[in-house]
């Protein structure tokens, strides 16, 4: 069993999507939606499943939001005591990982209001666990790039080019620790998390048209933080 540490691969064994990539949120699956059944009955083990099957992709988005390890294992831990004590509210109108990943994202964003002061992303600052420090790195890597790809053809790596593709996620990462908390979480759940716009809204409680024009000002922001770089 996985912990909150960043693994590749997912409690349901799939793994993680290449940097870049398009994909789709958690599907609402039957098999989910049967274990928060249970747990709503007061099956604490069929809660604890439902943990292990998201504990790693709920740290790791976090993380992209908040920029702190030991703060985004915190507020992943708290996601999970929260949805145990509200999971009479579930009613089944989202994926058990999007009512959870809701939770997240509001905790994230009340967090960084909270301190009042941006993150430094880093692709080489280690974690408070030295054994998943290289990991998380790659992780960071992974979701710079990701990003990155976003921003169009000029920062596109390749093959030949692996120092300055180092170099350029690391720009991206910093650039999106100097974003505002709301813009970092719809670029998250957007290019990360792989969203729909339609998922995005409910979770944010955003009409789809706010939620369109705040990712369009997102990667605006994004782009300016990096135009410096880009030249």
């Amino acid at each position: 069993m996985s912990s909150v540490s960043g693994a590749q691969y997912d409690e349901a064994g799939l793994p993680l999507p290449p940097a870049g990539a398009e994909f789709t949120a958690t599907p609402n699956t039957a098999a989910e939606l049967d274990l928060i059944k249970k747990a709503q009955l007061g099956d604490r083990g069929a809660y604890g499943r439902l943990v292990q099957l998201y504990q790693d992709r709920l740290y790791n988005a976090v993380l992209r939001m908040i920029g702190d390890h030991d703060e985004a294992r915190d507020v992943a831990q708290e996601t999970f005591t929260r949805g145990l004590d509200k999971i009479d509210s579930f009613r089944g109108d989202a994926s058990p990982y999007t009512w959870l990943f809701r939770i997240a994202t509001n905790l994230s964003i009340s967090r960084l209001r909270k301190v009042q002061r941006h993150r430094t992303f880093s692709l080489d600052r280690p974690s408070g666990n030295s054994g998943t420090s290289t990991r998380a790195g790659n992780d960071n890597e992974e979701q710079a790039s990701a990003l990155g790809n976003r921003l169009g053809a000029t920062v596109q790596p390749t093959p030949a080019e692996e120092i300055e593709r180092h170099e350029r996620n690391q720009k991206v990462l910093e650039a999106l620790g100097r974003l505002d908390a709301e813009y970092r979480a719809v670029l998250v759940m957007r290019d990360v998390e792989g969203f729909d716009y339609q998922q995005m809204a409910d979770v944010l409680g955003l009409p789809l048209g706010t939620l369109k024009s705040r990712l369009f000002r997102a990667r605006l922001a994004l782009r300016d933080e990096l135009k410096t770089y880009m030249k």
